[in-house]
Formats: structure tokens, sequence, C-alpha cells
């Protein structure tokens, strides 16, 4: 051979892309709970190889009457995520909203108080996920204290809803030493509340995603004799008012659609964001950003309670 060297740098090459590629995403599959006849799974994606101590737990969509946590929808969000160091866990949880009879569903106060039901049972298993997570977070490698939150409508209503507990002191005991979550990314989510959710200090840092448009989850409110959700803007209005730093973006003549469009359009800034508050534990800014749906003019958005009823029907 006339030039060893040369070969020796070939070599050392090839290795460096076989070992670069075998740092693949895998996909793990777990039972993390059972309830009476239901058997709750999540899945893990994670590099091969990784390194990473953060972790994304996300609740899927469904309006609490279904949905998947492998819906192909989110799957490139998930390997996009994991593929720049983010452990991502996709949970099940139980939607009880689709076993209440249509007839309740039909008046307010019944769908208000199968919805309130539906939305503690899915946190409730949220809570459970993540105790799961927690006590495999050595053999994982990952760290309790930079989890964070993320769901698609219904599953943004439960992150938001089991953040607004917390932040609130509800649930002691859930984290060790009051340990909470290192942020939230919702989208198109709201608070369920009989009167308007408080927001405290102890709030970690929130990702509101929304469409102003939207006819399924309330961008601000909808309410009646003051028990109802409470959406992203109106949850942002609340965090300004006590100077809480957190991201709210709206995309201006948007319908129900942002409950999946920022997996797409904002993979990097909700990366950035995950990666700020798991590597400083909180936000230093409040950001507001508004962006336009081309072409888009003169669309509804004062939409009623009984509007989001018919909806989710």
């Amino acid at each position: 051979m006339k030039n060893p060297r040369l070969v020796v740098a070939m070599i050392a090459i090839v290795a460096c892309v076989t070992v670069f590629a075998e740092n693949k995403v895998e996909k793990q599959t777990l039972v993390y709970s059972i309830e009476n006849s239901d058997t709750l799974r999540l899945d893990r994606y994670c590099l091969t190889e990784s390194h990473s101590e953060n972790t994304l737990i996300f609740a899927f969509g469904g309006s609490f009457k279904g949905g998947e946590r492998d819906n192909k929808e989110y799957i490139p969000f998930f390997y996009y995520l994991a593929e720049n160091g983010i452990n991502v866990v996709s949970i099940d949880y139980r939607t009880t909203l689709g076993k209440v009879p249509a007839s309740q569903l039909a008046t307010i106060p019944g769908f208000v108080a199968g919805l309130q039901e539906a939305i503690t049972t899915a946190v409730t298993d949220l809570y459970k996920a993540t105790g799961y997570v927690m006590a495999n977070s050595e053999q994982w490698g990952v760290n309790p204290g930079k989890i964070v939150l993320c769901g698609s409508s219904a599953g943004a209503i439960t992150v938001l809803q089991a953040e607004n507990v917390l932040s609130n002191g509800g649930l002691t005991g859930v984290f060790p030493d009051g340990l909470n979550y290192a942020g939230v990314v919702s989208f198109a989510g709201a608070v369920c509340a009989v009167g308007e959710p408080v927001w405290t200090d102890n709030t970690c840092p929130l990702m509101l995603f929304h469409g102003d448009a939207d006819s399924v989850v309330p961008y601000d409110k909808a309410v009646v004799n003051n028990i109802g959700l409470w959406g992203s803007k109106h949850i942002s209005d609340a965090l300004n008012e006590k100077d809480i730093p957190h991201v709210f973006h709206t995309v201006m003549g948007f319908s129900h659609n942002v409950c999946v469009k920022p997996m797409n359009d904002n993979r990097e800034e909700i990366l950035r964001f995950i990666n700020e508050v798991t590597s400083t534990g909180t936000l230093k800014n409040i950001t507001v950003i508004s962006d336009r749906a081309p072409g888009v003019k003169n669309y509804k958005t004062d939409f009623t309670l009984e509007d989001y009823l018919k909806a989710n029907k």
C-alpha cells in the first residue's frame, strides 16, 4: 500500500459513520399501570446511546373519548425530539367521556360534569405515568427534575390541569420534596375550573400554542355560571398580571388544527424551550408571538359554550 496513513484515516472515518448510524432512535413499549380492565402503556423513544437527562411526557388528543399515544401525526415530532437528545414518553390515559350517555352530554351541566370527571381521570393517569418515569429514572439515565409535559387538545387540557393543581399545592406527595415539572408545552389546551383558575409563583414555565378561531377548545374562555374552560389566552393574561415568565404563541385565523401544527412548524422553538427550562429551571421573559394564517379574513372567534358542546359531540 502506497499510503498507509490514508488507509488508517479512511478506516477511522468509516468507524465514526458506523457508530453514528448505530445511534438511532429506538422505541420501547411498557405497561405503567393497570386500572381495573384498562391496561395503560407508554412508548419510550430515545437514542440507543443517549446520555440526555431531559424527558418529555406526551398526552394525546381525542376529546377524552378516544385517541392513540402512537398517532401517526405525532411520530415525526417524537423522532425529531429523540434525535436531538430528548427522551420522549408518549402515554395512554383513560378516556371516560366516551362512556358518558349521549343524553347527558347534550346538556351543558351534563357535559361539564362528564368533562370534569374525564379530566380528573386523565390527570390521575398522567401523575401515575410520571411516577413510573421517576421510578425508572436511574435505569433510563433521566433526571426527575428535568421532566417536561406536552399535550395535544384533550392531552393539552390534561397537562395544563395537572400543572395548575400542582402549582396550587394540590396532591402533595406526588413528587418528592415538592418537585414540580420543568415545563409544560400545550397545543390548543385549556383548564377546566369553577371560577377563574389561579396561577401562582410555583407555576412551572408554560409554552402555549392556540388558534384564535378554535371552535373545539376555547382560545379565551367558554363559561356558564362561572364554570367552564379557560383557554390559552386567559391563562397567558393571568400569568402576565403576575409577571410569570411564559411563551404564548397565537396563530391567528387557525382553528383547532393548532393541536398538531406546532409539532411540524415550531419544532426548533419547542426544542429550545425544553432545553432552556431543563437547564436553567426557568424562563427569563414573557414572550408573546402572533402569526396570521395566509389569506384568512373575517373569521369567527366569538364561540359560546354551546358551540363548543356541539363541536365535541
